[in-house]
């Protein structure tokens, strides 16, 4: 016989399916979960068999772990679960006596060497009791480590704004007030959305959902827009891959999505799927893995967010910014040191993130790439990122950045798809204003008053409502809305008045001067010093590097405040030192504008706010020697560095008219490396007629019509070297314009190259510059063509829209009987997607089930089983379509994807199962299985079809089981 050593992996690996830690854990208040006691249980059995190899020489391989589960759960049971009550060792000499009368009991184990049971137990014992010790100091020291970060992450204010007053305005907990935003996961070279339609779906239910699966499947690969919480669990919608690179503009939401992870993760209050064990249903579903307890997990919309296991896992959050500060050291030794000298958590055992990292069981978020300002530096971290993930590599990560400043070649595409953030949905701002006021004002009668009064502020005013789409400026708009009765609609006017509000709100009946906290200092005097010290930070940062930051060291940030306020207030510098603590302390405490990070340094607490002070002082500077030379300047020295983007846009933007043209007049000119190829400078000047700076035209006549013009150049330009990339930014930029005082003109210059100009991007164009409802109306009436290439071009480019309009919907309704079936697939595509915001395209789409045509009711049953939201009203509706043979396969099939559970639903499905009829059959089989219903009766169901003569029934009946 082979020696049983050979086939050690074999074997032991067998241990997952046979429950031995789940019976271990039974009765038993212990830290330690499965997964710890299924590792202790391997290696010491490892252990124990290599040691002492012969002792199962003379028994069938394929018996020995039977044999050993077994024991474990039955004569062993009370002494391996010591070390889990905490009762000491277990007793050698109990477990020899027991193992050998077992063995004795046991046909195939009787022949064992019994001299050798005695030093292979003890082996066991050793190693089983030394590793279940380990694993409980782990767990002990990993629910301190989870505290503490909750502790520290938990306490971000959202979007970083708090006003401590008269009332409470302390952060809330993250899952109080956190909206999830959505992403785009971006396309990759040739990934192109297209249609094509072939034979007749009215008679093969088969072929139509294969062929919707396959639309779905592109659909959803070509840019998708999900919800970000994907990137992180699972859900019918699973991203597959492990390591992602997030990207957003500023103030879109990056940092506070990584803190609600970390936290939500490290409370338990999220689970994490295993995207290897995914199996190719359509939609994707995690399954449970062999050995694993465990149940889909459902929002409250019974959505499947993903699987509720007995797997726990590790957050490991970092700040690449503090990160590239050492580069010194390894990751994994800056992971240590952050979490006991910054966030306080008890010194950590040996091996301790090894122990998830090595297992695949951490989610490592990495935040804030472009804060390493200089790109030398990001180079560097993102190489020392690479290998760390490459060295653990089945882990999840997320990494995010900023667009600006981001290059292409950080990180493979291959290997980190990228997704880029998205700004807030109509229904995302709702969702946030509810949780703002819930949150805020206990009186509910109030809370609605201010809801409303802020809701009609954003309808009342679109540039407002656009700026809102930003979470960060959603969230000062909402602070300035509960302080102040005017928005300014401006983007760094809205700065002013959140920075106004949180210096000057934060006690409404007492005046800074009657105070203690502050001895020397003024309101007047606050302002100014953030804007020294922004600038300060920004420039230089405490590691005197020329490219600057966004940290400061404690004592870097006392010893500049003591300077400006010595030479401010003309006191002694021992003074000035106790009013520059002072002054930190006030601001930190009660406006929330500077966060500690670590023990030792100090920050804006949104990078935002530390750009906009800066441009403040730039701009005080220029003021102050009346020399507009010293903006020109800062153009020239940084026009196109990433890290002052921001800083010039809001610079710019508040300057006088003649000023801010003359600005942008020598952006134009600036005449920058490659700008025949890149044309940065032209992009620059663009950008800055999307801020909406006044009286730019009455400035200088020509100047705003030659950046249009160049723009348009471009759009219509069919030189080789204008590709791509360069085309995206012309639109990105045409399309901002709207709700500007250059939309119209903006219009005008492209209708008057609309021959050059592909019609589908010109309605696009129209859309977006003021003529939406003349595009739709015209848009509509092409869905009446005779031709159907017009057909699907009008439905693609109402997709593109998201209009839904009760004209729309009805409109988009009959093309669900088109008589081309890809302008059917297209309409229903349309309509799924209007329908997951839509109560009343849900309700119009409903009335179609009953409509006369089959076609019309299987794509209608389509619609209905892609809703992210699962009504009653909705699994009534498909109940009742089950009988209906030309909609019954797509019936059953979505009510699988909508995950509806109830009795009524798997009894429904489970009389299918008998139908004569093979593709009901089929369509409930595959139903039951994606709905996850694992009761007797449905298994019992299921296992009486593997034999069913139908080779679909059976193999999905396999699948399912």
């Amino acid at each position: 016989m082979e020696p049983v050593s050979i086939m050690l992996g074999g074997w032991l690996g067998e241990f997952a399916t046979l429950k031995i830690a789940e019976t271990l854990l039974t009765g038993v208040r212990s830290k330690l979960n499965p997964q710890d006691i299924d590792k202790a249980l391997k290696a010491a059995t490892t252990a124990a068999q290599e040691q002492h190899r012969l002792l199962f020489y003379s028994c069938p391989p394929d018996f020995i772990p039977r044999f050993l589960a077994q024991f474990f759960k039955g004569s062993g049971l009370a002494e391996l679960q010591k070390p889990l009550n905490n009762q000491g060792i277990p007793d050698v000499d109990y477990l020899v006596a027991a193992f050998k009368q077992a063995a004795k009991q046991d046909s195939k184990m009787n022949q064992i060497n019994e001299s050798l049971v005695q030093p292979w137990m003890e082996v066991f014992v050793r190693t089983y009791f030394q590793r279940t010790t380990e694993y409980l100091r782990f767990q002990v020291a990993k629910a301190d480590y989870c505290q503490q970060l909750v502790n520290w992450f938990d306490d971000v204010k959202f979007a970083g704004i708090s006003v401590a007053g008269q009332e409470i305005e302390k952060s809330e907990h993250l899952a109080q007030i956190f909206v999830m935003p959505d992403v785009v996961e971006e396309r990759q070279k040739g990934e192109i959305l297209h249609f094509s339609g072939h034979g007749s779906f009215e008679n093969h239910q088969l072929d139509l959902l294969r062929e919707q699966g396959k639309r779905v499947k592109l659909e959803n690969r070509a840019g998708r827009r999900f919800n970000a919480q994907q990137l992180f669990g699972g859900g019918l919608e699973s991203i597959r891959q492990k390591k992602v690179v997030l990207l957003g503009a500023p103030g879109s939401g990056k940092t506070t999505l990584m803190s609600y992870f970390a936290v939500m993760l490290a409370q338990q209050n999220y689970v994490l799927t295993d995207f290897a064990a995914v199996d190719n249903l359509d939609p994707p579903q995690p399954p449970l893995k062999r050995g694993e307890i465990g149940e889909l997990h459902r929002d409250s919309g019974n959505n499947v967010l993903g699987l509720n296991t007995t797997i726990d896992w590790l957050p490991i959050l970092i700040k690449i910014r503090d990160l590239a500060r050492q580069p010194e050291i390894s990751i994994l030794d800056y992971v240590r040191q952050f979490a006991e000298d910054t966030m306080a958590v008890k010194p950590l055992p040996e091996g301790f993130f090894k122990y998830w990292l090595e297992d695949g069981r951490a989610l490592i978020l990495l935040d804030g790439l472009d804060e390493v300002a200089e790109e030398g530096k990001r180079y560097q971290v993102v190489r020392r990122i690479e290998n760390f993930l490459g060295q653990y590599k089945q882990n999840r990560a997320i990494i995010t950045s900023r667009l600006a400043g981001y290059k292409r070649d950080f990180f493979k595409t291959q290997e980190f798809p990228h997704y880029q953030l998205q700004p807030f949905n109509d229904d995302q701002i709702e969702e946030f204003i509810n949780r703002w006021y819930d949150s805020r004002v206990p009186d509910k009668a109030q809370a609605e008053r201010r809801k409303q009064s802020l809701r009609t502020a954003l309808s009342d005013n679109p540039r407002i409502q656009l700026l809102a789409r930003n979470p960060l400026l959603l969230t000062i708009i909402a602070l300035i809305h509960r302080y102040q009765a005017h928005l300014p609609k401006e983007r760094y006017k809205l700065y002013d008045k959140a920075v106004e509000t949180l210096l000057t709100s934060w006690d409404a009946n007492k005046e800074l001067t009657n105070q203690t906290e502050l001895k020397y200092l003024e309101l007047d005097d606050l302002r100014r010093l953030m804007e020294i010290l922004a600038y300060w930070i920004h420039t230089q940062g405490s590691g005197g590097d020329k490219e600057g930051g966004t940290l400061i060291e404690k004592d870097d940030l006392i010893d500049q405040l003591s300077r400006e306020i010595q030479t401010l207030k003309q006191i002694q510098r021992y003074e000035a030192k106790k009013e520059a603590e002072r002054f930190v302390n006030f601001i930190r405490e009660r406006t929330g504008l500077l966060n500690e990070q670590g023990q030792d340094y100090y920050a804006f607490v949104h990078k935002t706010f530390q750009e906009y002070f800066c441009a403040q002082e730039i701009d005080y500077q220029a003021d102050n020697e009346g020399d507009f030379e010293i903006i020109l300047n800062h153009i020239r020295e940084h026009l196109h560095d990433p890290h002052w983007r921001e800083v010039l846009l809001l610079l710019i933007a508040q300057q006088k008219p003649k000023k801010a043209a003359k600005a942008i007049r020598a952006i134009l000119n600036h005449q920058s490396e490659y700008e025949s190829w890149l044309h940065r400078d032209l992009f620059w000047a663009g950008t800055l007629l999307t801020e909406n700076i006044k009286g730019l035209k009455g400035a200088d006549k020509g100047l705003v019509e030659e950046i249009l013009t160049g723009l348009v150049e471009l759009e219509v330009s069919d030189k080789a070297r204008v590709g791509e990339r360069v085309r995206q930014q012309v639109y990105e930029i045409f399309c901002h314009l709207n709700e500007t005082e250059f939309e119209q003109q903006a219009l005008e210059l492209l209708k008057a190259r609309a021959e050059r100009i592909n019609e589908e991007r010109l309605l696009e164009y129209r859309a977006a510059l003021g003529e939406r409802e003349a595009v739709i109306e015209l848009l509509l009436s092409r869905l009446k063509d005779e031709n159907a290439d017009v057909r699907k071009s009008a439905t693609e480019a109402l997709n593109k829209l998201g209009e839904d309009s009760e004209q729309v919907v009805n409109a988009l309704l009959l093309r669900l009987n088109d008589q081309d079936p890809v302008v059917s697939a297209l309409a229903a595509l349309v309509l799924r997607k209007l329908a997951q915001g839509s109560e009343r395209v849900v309700n119009a789409v409903l009335l179609c089930l009953d409509h006369e045509n089959s076609g019309v009711r299987t794509w209608a049953t389509f619609v209905l089983g892609n809703l992210k939201q699962v009504s009653e009203k909705v699994v009534d509706a498909m109940l009742v379509h089950l009988d209906d043979y030309s909609v019954l396969f797509m019936a059953a099939h979505a009510l699988g994807k909508l995950g509806y559970t109830s009795e009524k639903v798997v009894n429904a499905l489970l009389l299918r199962l008998d139908d004569q009829n093979s593709l009901i059959r089929a369509s409930a089989t595959r139903a039951l299985g994606e709905l996850g219903h694992t009761s007797e009766k449905v298994v019992n169901a299921l296992l009486l079809r593997l034999d069913d003569q139908n080779s679909l029934v059976s193999v999905w009946t396999a699948e399912k089981r």
